[in-house]
């Protein structure tokens, strides 16, 4: 097996310009008062990216383009990975993987779709494109992993009343051995019994709740045992923006002080599935607070239920 390591050559993300005060939105979706009040106060939220004039095939094109046109050579490109949350972003009869690999000019790209991890789908497509790459003879090739979808329903966009979705979609530049920042570990913690995902009966529900802070520190917990470094070694968590109350809940458990994770892009944006970490670390590199030689703990955690971490070490990665 090849010892070449996954590495994130370059991150691009992308968010609609519509931003919509979560009043307004919970106005929308019926709900009531008091449930909008908890997501703003206690979760966090304050913002929703959403734009009905951009289809889910151009707002993931949107990230993915910023990375094909600055390629001398598009064809290098060999994979492209489309991680979603919801099973099907599209009808039946259109693959959403093949019209987007279309549209970003990559004629010659095998093209499918990672889903089945749902919000923690994006690291899993990291993940994968490493593997692929790395049985790949040609040192030269890359994989693009692409996030973003639209809530296209009210139970979609809101996640027992403990998240709020927003737009936003993502774009890594993967290779095996190149420059860029290197994944240094991956970790999973699979939950059973929980995957009809948002249509869970209410005692699984608090079931998911009651599991969900002692799951993530032990995906966590397994991620940094395999990056070979100790928690404290940790520059920032980078997390996904599904609550600011459950991360901080997570933080006294994992024992990571709450000024080492980044929650700046929760009332920005809210939740955006698999999108959450990457447009978290972009908007810490947009920022200069990647620091050369930082590591950075990415995690999801998708309803079924799997929780992701990811370390990742920072070394010039765009």
């Amino acid at each position: 097996m090849s010892s070449r390591v996954t590495t994130l050559e370059r991150i691009a993300a992308f968010t609609p310009d519509r931003s919509v005060p979560i009043e307004e939105m919970g106005e929308r979706l019926g709900l009531n008062r008091y449930v909008v009040r908890m997501f703003r106060n206690l979760h966090g939220f304050d913002q929703v990216r959403d734009d009905p004039a951009i289809d889910v095939f151009a707002l993931v094109a949107a990230a993915g383009e910023q990375i094909v046109k600055e390629l001398p050579d598009p064809g290098v490109v060999k994979y492209v990975l489309y991680a979603h949350t919801v099973l099907d972003v599209t009808p039946s009869t259109i693959d959403a993987a093949d019209v987007i690999r279309q549209a970003l000019g990559l004629p010659d790209a095998e093209a499918f779709a990672v889903t089945q991890q749902h919000c923690a789908s994006g690291l899993a497509a990291v993940d994968i494109a490493g593997e692929l790459l790395r049985a790949e003879d040609d040192p030269d090739v890359r994989a693009l992993v692409l996030t973003g979808e639209k809530p296209v329903t009210a139970r979609f966009r809101v996640v027992n009343n403990t998240t709020i979705l927003g737009e936003a979609s993502t774009a890594c530049l993967v290779s095996a051995g190149g420059e860029g920042d290197v994944v240094r570990s991956y970790a999973t913690k699979t939950q059973v019994l929980l995957s009809d995902g948002v249509y869970l009966a209410d005692d699984l529900v608090k079931e998911f709740n009651d599991n969900y802070v002692g799951f993530l520190a032990e995906a966590v917990g397994k991620a940094v045992d395999r990056a070979g470094v100790a928690l404290d070694d940790i520059t920032m968590l980078v997390p996904h923006n599904v609550s600011k109350l459950l991360w901080q809940r997570t933080l006294d458990e994992i024992g990571i002080p709450r000024s080492k994770a980044y929650f700046g892009n929760i009332p920005r944006y809210s939740h955006c599935c698999c999108a959450d970490p990457f447009l978290n670390y972009a908007t810490l590199r947009d920022e200069g607070r990647l620091a050369d030689g930082g590591l950075y703990l990415l995690t999801s955690v998708g309803l079924g239920a799997t929780y992701a971490a990811m370390v990742v070490e920072h070394r010039g990665g765009r």
